[in-house]
């Protein structure tokens, strides 16, 4: 089922700040090879979402951002790594955004202000992480962190400014557990800033779409 864009998207879930040594891009970036000498810096992220809506119905969604590459005279992101736990999200992503979407599994347990969440593939983990949430909340906006992208597909180039905003508390890692085979081995890295974001509207407009440069 193909849904053209623009997406709104309604959830919860974790965006956790980082800050990257160029080696560990080069080494981690996985898909986006195009990027591998562009790294400049700035803030990398992973990001866990629930979404509770979307124009392809709830779904999952684990991604990784490496930071800032410099490309085409501009600074920007780009999604290397990302699993999602329906097929309609792979196809769509992958179509309108170039977002190179995988299929997993995700199990995610609460209890009080503790949360578990757990991505596989399969009988093999690929992630699983604990969180204790704070209670203080605050206004999360993209203007105030924004997260422009460039994605690759064959020879063309996607160029795509999401937006949105939420509510914010942060939240600390109690533990977690990586397999480096799937995801980039981020548990050795102290996160800047782990926030939990509720009651989201994200918007995923339409991609402007133009051939590579050789």
């Amino acid at each position: 089922m193909y849904k053209e864009a623009p997406w709104s998207l309604k959830g919860d879930g974790y965006i956790l700040l980082y800050k990257f040594k160029k080696s560990f891009i080069k080494n981690h970036i996985f898909s986006q090879d195009f990027l591998k000498d562009c790294h400049c810096g700035g803030l990398g992220c992973v990001m866990i979402v629930d979404y509770k809506e979307s124009d392809v119905g709830p779904y999952r969604e684990l991604l990784f951002i490496p930071g800032k590459f410099k490309f085409n005279g501009k600074k920007l992101n780009t999604i290397s790594k990302i699993y999602v736990t329906t097929q309609e999200s792979v196809v769509n992503g992958i179509r309108n955004w170039a977002i190179p979407k995988e299929i997993a599994d995700c199990n995610i347990k609460q209890n009080g202000n503790v949360s578990q969440v757990e991505f596989s593939k399969g009988e093999e983990r690929i992630l699983k992480i604990t969180f204790k949430d704070g209670k203080i909340k605050f206004p999360v906006n993209t203007k105030l962190l924004p997260f422009p992208l460039v994605q690759k597909q064959e020879d063309k180039l996607y160029y795509t400014n999401f937006y949105g905003s939420g509510k914010g508390s942060f939240a600390r890692i109690e533990q977690i557990e990586i397999n480096e085979k799937y995801f980039p081995n981020i548990q050795y890295y102290k996160p800047i800033a782990v926030v939990k974001v509720t009651d989201f509207n994200i918007v995923f407009p339409k991609a402007e779409i133009e051939g590579m440069k050789l």
